[in-house]
């Protein structure tokens, strides 16, 4: 891990935008090396939490806050002028060099760093499919914005109906894997990662995954976020990873520690 890029510094809020559910977090940093995948460690009155980057304009960064309770509710509450600590960037991130035709695939609060992404291909001018899905409407309100972008295919899908399709965004995934994509970035629910690994197996080659576990420094000492069979920490070699390092984990996709180190199955 890099460190010579490191914010660690207090910034006001600037704006807050969203509903109840979630919210997305606005502030000024000025200009930084910040790259779609990469996360910070976010500190307020009642506590902190590592939380991916959803927006950056080389100005303004933005991380989508869902409510979670406690911390995070917390977070989603606060109002514009109220002080944050802000760490990072950490972690790794997407590797974009040389693609032409990628696949993005975000599930609930893995739409975040997808979001990211996907405006910074647009920028890029590269023509490209993204697939969100999520419970309902309000939990990807902010991703609806991708629908403006001319060079982004936006495909919705909620649990409820009440936005895009009805289902999983696993639902057409096999019908679209006709195309010829040269990569695959996916963050959500490891159920749905895993589900869409076994489709892709053996056709798409440049698979990157962004993973989430429950982080208490960030930046790779206390070890509370290591894939126990394999020993890789997803605060410092994470959280994107290439899927052939994952591969064999089975940890990945069945369970998870919660903040006392106990065995939760996913």
């Amino acid at each position: 891990m890099h460190f010579e890029n490191l914010i660690e510094k207090s910034y006001p809020l600037i704006k807050i935008e969203g509903n109840n559910k979630q919210k997305t977090l606005y502030f000024k940093i000025g200009k930084k090396e910040v790259f779609p995948g990469q996360f910070f460690m976010i500190q307020n009155k009642s506590g902190q939490k590592p939380i991916s980057v959803s927006y950056y304009d080389y100005n303004v960064i933005g991380f989508t806050v869902e409510d979670r309770g406690g911390c995070s509710n917390n977070m989603i509450n606060s109002k514009p002028g109220d002080y944050f600590g802000l760490t990072g960037p950490l972690g790794t991130y997407f590797i974009t060099d040389s693609i032409k035709c990628p696949l993005l695939i975000g599930g609930g609060i893995g739409t975040a760093p997808i979001f990211f992404l996907a405006n910074h291909l647009s920028k890029l001018n590269i023509q490209t499919d993204v697939f969100f899905g999520a419970r309902s409407r309000e939990f990807l309100e902010y991703s609806l914005l991708l629908k403006n972008k001319k060079n982004i295919n936006l495909n919705i899908y909620t649990d409820d109906g009440s936005e895009g399709k009805k289902g999983f965004v696993t639902k057409d995934i096999d019908d679209y894997l006709q195309n010829e994509y040269d990569s695959l970035f996916l963050c959500g629910p490891e159920v749905m990662m895993k589900a869409v690994l076994d489709k892709v197996k053996g056709i798409i080659n440049n698979v990157q995954i962004s993973m989430e576990r429950y982080m208490k420094c960030g930046v790779g000492l206390c070890g509370s976020c290591v894939l126990d069979d394999i020993g890789l920490r997803v605060c410092s070699e994470g959280p994107v990873f290439d899927h052939t390092a994952i591969e064999g984990s089975k940890e990945f996709g069945s369970y998870h520690r919660d903040k006392n180190g106990i065995i939760k199955e996913l």
